[in-house]
């Protein structure tokens, strides 16, 4: 007499496999989820890094003022937010005003919706002078997502045009917030 052995799970190993997947997906997924909010803001970051480069370096190239600027249409300088979009563009009479005989040099558009991007002057126009210098005093790009302060980003543009990026303090008592160029911790509004 042949008896059949019957293969599968029982309920038990498949309620322990379960379980064991559900506590690793419960420990993965958060910390997947910062890597990629990390990831977003640093695409962001690294996008503006590179178009205040470009215009500091077309700036000094074209012996002309270069103005970056806030820009819903990516065409001329418009008021809105700056996480809608910026761009940067030879500013011929030095007005910050894009006049059609004024070369685009740049154009973005986020990419990343709930990424906030906001600029430390009131004027919220940089602009580069011929010899790659800004117009403006030392400012502050703050990049923040809904996890507000403790995960933001920053570029700090100097006075002589030099983009570097904002870092936390090392000193003991820190609450590993970014600093500005002034040495305050960055503020986050509600995204």
């Amino acid at each position: 007499m042949k008896v059949s052995k019957h293969s599968g799970f029982t309920l038990i190993e498949a309620m322990v496999t379960l379980s064991v997947v559900a506590v690793l997906l419960s420990t993965g997924v958060p910390s997947f989820s910062a890597m990629i909010k990390n990831n977003r803001l640093a695409t962001e970051n690294h996008a503006l890094r590179a178009v205040l480069g470009t215009a500091r370096f077309e700036a000094k190239a074209q012996r002309a003022p270069v103005t970056v600027c806030r820009s819903t249409n990516t065409i001329d300088c418009s008021a809105g937010n700056w996480g809608d979009g910026y761009i940067a563009f030879i500013d011929l009479d030095g007005d910050s005003h894009r006049d059609d005989d004024e070369q685009l040099l740049e154009q973005r558009v986020q990419e990343n919706q709930g990424i906030e991007l906001s600029y430390s002057q009131p004027s919220n126009i940089l602009q580069f002078d011929s010899n790659g210098n800004t117009a403006d005093s030392n400012g502050t790009f703050t990049f923040c997502d809904d996890r507000g302060a403790v995960a933001a980003r920053g570029l700090i543009v100097s006075v002589i045009g030099v983009v570097r990026a904002a870092v936390v303090p090392q000193s003991e008592g820190s609450d590993r917030i970014v600093q500005d160029h002034a040495g305050n911790e960055v503020t986050c509004d509600a995204v």
